[in-house]
């Protein structure tokens, strides 16, 4: 039977990425880490990480096990709570934005573990563009919003918290030229047609990549639609650089989206929460903040 205390050394160890990391964080021995992992790994029957010389990396068992793994460090970490201070008899509204890309890949899993543990708090939801959400955090329109913190305006009047940050690859289909490298450059991307994502500012950030060094590649299609992206580049038509939030191996009709690593250092696409820097929230809003704290993964 896996404890608490495996689970949360288990979480370490993913957000860290090396046993002697975690280790450090968690404030116990390196060898108190290593024996949890191999006993997990035991009781599971199945390895949930691959011995790197740089470090661990999740296996497609561990990946899986990860997602259960925080809805059972924030259920305990909440039943506490509830004990110590009554959060489980909070009451009240909040009222939570979220935009195009992330009410998809994040919002609703975190909020239905929120209404699980605090039913009498009732979460408004808006979707909506960045520009928009900004202004109804300022004007106090909202409480929360879920966001991209990269493609935050400075000096809005705005508080943030990145909870996750995604790295972004690019995208061919099984038989493309490019597939099967371990890395390509920009220059490499920019002689095939290209399409890109208009979405949650993906346009700007997508056409941002490219200098005269690395040419300008041809735009074959700009779409507000992610399975249309992706259906074009498992056509083998384009390519596209896209967060590996947004990535899904197969398209609905069944075809296969490969992901490769590029040379150059490409800006993450950063998660996280955005408030108010005026506002002083309510004890509601704190609850749902700190459950997207917990709830989301790291990396």
């Amino acid at each position: 039977m896996l404890t608490h205390r495996q689970v949360r050394y288990f979480l370490a160890v993913v957000d860290a990425g090396q046993v002697s990391a975690a280790a450090r964080a968690l404030n116990v021995s390196q060898s108190a880490v290593s024996l949890s992992i191999k006993d997990m790994e035991c009781v599971l029957g199945t390895d949930l990480f691959e011995r790197l010389p740089t470090g661990l990396r999740l296996t497609k068992a561990g990946q899986q096990f990860r997602h259960h793994a925080h809805d059972i460090a924030a259920s305990f970490e909440a039943a506490v709570k509830s004990v110590e201070t009554g959060s489980d008899q909070a009451t009240g509204e909040v009222r939570l934005g979220m935009s195009w890309t992330l009410s998809s890949y994040f919002a609703f899993p975190v909020i239905e573990h929120f209404a699980r543990q605090h039913p009498q708090i009732e979460v408004q939801l808006v979707e909506e563009t960045r520009e928009t959400l900004e202004q109804a955090l300022v004007e106090g329109q909202l409480d929360l919003a879920l966001v991209l913190t990269s493609n935050l305006t400075g000096g809005a009047g705005l508080k943030s918290k990145t909870l996750h940050r995604s790295h972004r690859r690019l995208w061919t289909s099984l038989d493309h030229p490019l597939t099967g490298q371990k890395y390509v450059s920009l220059a490499d991307v920019a002689q095939y047609p290209y399409a890109v994502l208009r979405s949650d500012d993906a346009e700007k950030q997508g056409l941002a990549y490219w200098t005269d060094q690395t040419g300008q590649p041809e735009i074959k299609l700009t779409s507000t639609s992610i399975e249309a992206v992706r259906s074009l580049v498992a056509s083998g038509q384009a390519v596209t650089i896209l967060s590996d939030v947004v990535y899904r191996p197969w398209t609905l009709d069944g075809r296969r989206v490969e992901k490769i690593d590029l040379v150059e250092a490409i800006p993450t696409m950063d998660v996280g929460i955005a408030w108010s820097s005026q506002a002083v929230l309510d004890p509601a809003a704190k609850l749902l903040r700190e459950t997207f704290d917990r709830s989301i993964p790291r990396s």
